[in-house]
């Protein structure tokens, strides 16, 4: 019995490890994509085309959740899995999606007009006729949601990865030339439809799956349950992740509402990847150890400890980089994204910790827990943006970057309650990261106020010394701190080759 335990365990940890693995290539080539598009259509496109974008995003993101429901999470989450769970969910999210797509299409004059700034009155018609025609994206991504849903719980990311690089690509490429024709916000807009299509084309002719139509009431309790709580919780992430561009869009015009899409999606764009990467594979991971605490706790910490790692240095290089890069990527007319940028990096690292504790608690079946965890988390968020949202979109950022400490507190208390896990394991998990941190930090001062006088002042000298520094001080902060557990980290996510090659960029003891 312990033999086959052990060997359900490492198929585990190895599939886990392949399907980070896997994620990280998808991310590589997704963010190459993403990176490169936004340098080339911030120079082509205007802030308004962003921010009619933008507006646009308001109304897709919160009829999104009607959409989805929470139902396909269900097929990786629940234990037996049957066809009729599979034919209800396809069914229930196709029926959600005809019906969204309905309502924006006919109701798009007055969704524009409430979210429209009375200054902006002349975009109005452009407003309408984008949500006209991205309402249909609806329809598409459920049809193929399900299928999604079927390669994650069979733990085949690989598939997965490969579909979604290719749909990313389209998706963020396609835009450049029609943007060089002079589509204007078209230009993103077909590029969003074309890339969903791609996902569909893809899952489908890797699973094979053929969809049925039909409710089977025995199972519709199952998918219903889950699905409720996961439905509102959706909503309060909705409005957490888009009360900003909201009150942004009302009283401080599209054009303010495009540099902090601009500033939001800079920071968000590496954290997201991140969450996305780890998230997506440990759901399925965690869903087959949900009865097992101990074992959950051992793997949350491992998890937390490799995050860190990356995410806070991540965050202080964006930090100390954003003048030169926002300049040097953008130009000089996206010069006041450069402070919000810097402020939500702060909030940038903390929810990539707070993120972690979502696949261990829905695994568990903690949807209720969760959703209570963001919506305090929402309360907080509406007061301080209702408040900055009338002076600037830094103000909101340093809101939003408040708002991250109580998130991040409030996961950690839930998840601390249901599985025995305490706040210490928060500190040991990220106390290796502050350290090399810190040596990091001074590398990247002294270059600065040391070495930057004496050049040019030239935005790409900058960016490169700035970038050049951060790495040589992560790794003098490795050198110094070798902490052993760094070293596991890297054999337990790249393998053990990776893990020993990591090992030998020092020679000295552990300092504990």
């Amino acid at each position: 019995m312990s033999n086959d335990q052990d060997t359900t365990k490492d198929s585990l940890g190895e599939q886990a490890r392949k399907g980070i693995l896997w994620y990280v290539i998808r991310t590589l080539g997704n963010q190459g994509s993403r990176f490169l598009a936004s340098i080339v259509l911030a120079r082509i496109l205007f802030p308004e085309d962003f921010g009619i974008m933008g507006m646009a995003l308001i109304v897709t993101r919160f009829a999104q959740r009607i959409g989805n429901f929470g139902f396909t999470q269900v097929l990786i989450q629940i234990k037996d899995l049957k066809d009729e769970h599979v034919k209800t969910t396809f069914t229930l999210s196709f029926l959600f999606a005809l019906a969204i797509t309905s309502i924006i299409f006919f109701g798009a004059p007055f969704l524009a007009g409430l979210i429209t700034n009375e200054n902006d009155i002349d975009l109005l018609p452009r407003v309408i006729q984008v949500l006209r025609v991205i309402s249909f994206i609806f329809i598409i991504t459920s049809l193929y949601s399900v299928p999604n849903s079927i390669l994650k719980r069979k733990m085949r990311f690989r598939e997965e990865s490969l579909i979604s690089m290719t749909a990313g690509m389209i998706h963020f490429l396609l835009p450049i030339p029609l943007a060089m024709l002079g589509m204007g916000v078209w230009s993103i807009v077909i590029g969003n439809m074309v890339g969903e299509a791609s996902f569909v084309i893809g899952f489908y002719a890797y699973t094979r799956w053929v969809p049925k139509l039909g409710i089977d009431r025995s199972v519709f309790k199952d998918v219903f349950s889950y699905g409720a709580w996961m439905n509102v919780y959706s909503y309060i992430n909705y409005f957490i992740n888009n009360i900003d561009y909201f009150m942004i869009s009302k009283f401080l015009g599209a054009a303010q509402l495009g540099f902090y899409e601009r500033a939001f999606n800079l920071m968000n764009a590496p954290r997201k990847r991140i969450a996305d990467m780890i998230n997506a594979v440990l759901f399925s991971t965690y869903s087959r150890m949900q009865d097992q605490n101990e074992r959950l706790i051992n793997a949350m910490n491992k998890v937390m400890r490799s995050v860190s790692l990356i995410s806070l240095p991540l965050m202080t290089w964006l930090f100390f980089a954003a003048p030169s890069l926002i300049l040097f990527l953008y130009g000089e007319r996206w010069e006041p994204t450069i402070v919000p940028t810097q402020i939500m990096c702060i909030s940038g690292f903390l929810n990539s910790i707070a993120q972690i504790f979502n696949p261990a608690l829905l695994a568990k079946g903690l949807v209720k827990e969760r959703t209570k965890a963001y919506f305090y988390s929402l309360l907080i968020l509406t007061a301080g943006v209702l408040w900055t949202a009338r002076i600037s979109i830094d103000w909101v950022a340093g809101a939003v970057a408040f708002t991250s400490i109580f998130t991040l507190f409030f996961n950690g208390l839930h998840f601390k309650k249901h599985t025995g896990w305490a706040w210490l394991n928060f500190w040991s998990a990220i106390k290796h990261a502050l350290a090399i941190n810190i040596v990091m930090t001074v590398f990247i001062l002294g270059a600065i106020y040391g070495l930057l006088p004496m050049l040019p002042e030239n935005d790409v000298f900058e960016l490169s010394l700035i970038s050049g520094f951060s790495l040589i001080g992560y790794l003098a902060g490795v050198y110094l701190f070798k902490f052993p557990e760094i070293q596991q980290v890297f054999s337990e996510t790249f393998g053990t080759k990776a893990g020993r090659l990591f090992g030998k960029i020092s020679t000295r003891k552990s300092l504990r």
